[in-house]
């Protein structure tokens, strides 16, 4: 048991960092770049910025809170990866989406931090993926966002040599 918290504690110190770390990788290209730069495929850091910010406020973390909250509920299933792509706003400031990510971020580990262990083990029926834990929502939090840091950085530091 102690491990899985010391896990646990781990996790919740790596979301709390990615915040900062998003605008980090952020900063570390010039602003007039953000919409032409190149990072996944055919996304600019703008977009793909976008996209991270819109799964953790709009997928993420409102299935958290239904875990949390409801028993065993049934959560919806979005058509692809990329679905918030559709409404994606080139015009929006890049502070904005950073501040809006950071702000889900915080509301979603004002969730998780007081869990108690049986709270990590609630579940929500999730299509296709099956039953998934709160644990496993947070593992997948953490790990769609550094996904993605770790392709821009990568992308980055191809450019920047």
């Amino acid at each position: 048991m102690k491990q899985l918290l010391e896990y646990r504690a781990d996790l919740l110190a790596r979301l709390a960092r990615q915040p900062g770390e998003l605008a980090e990788a952020v900063n570390a290209v010039p602003e007039a770049e953000w919409t032409v730069r190149r990072v996944s495929g055919d996304y600019t850091l703008h977009q793909l910025l976008a996209h991270v910010r819109d799964l953790e406020a709009l997928a993420f973390l409102p299935r958290l809170r239904r875990i949390l909250t409801e028993d065993s509920p049934r959560l919806e299933a979005f058509p692809s990866h990329h679905w918030s792509l559709e409404s994606y706003q080139p015009d929006e400031p890049m502070t904005k989406i950073l501040a809006d990510f950071a702000q889900a971020r915080e509301a979603a580990l004002a969730l998780l931090r007081p869990l108690p262990s049986e709270g990590w083990g609630r579940t929500g029926f999730h299509p296709p993926s099956g039953p998934r834990t709160a644990q496993w929502w947070a593992e997948r939090i953490y790990t769609h966002a550094r996904e993605h840091l770790d392709e821009m950085r990568r992308a980055l530091k191809t450019v920047n040599g």
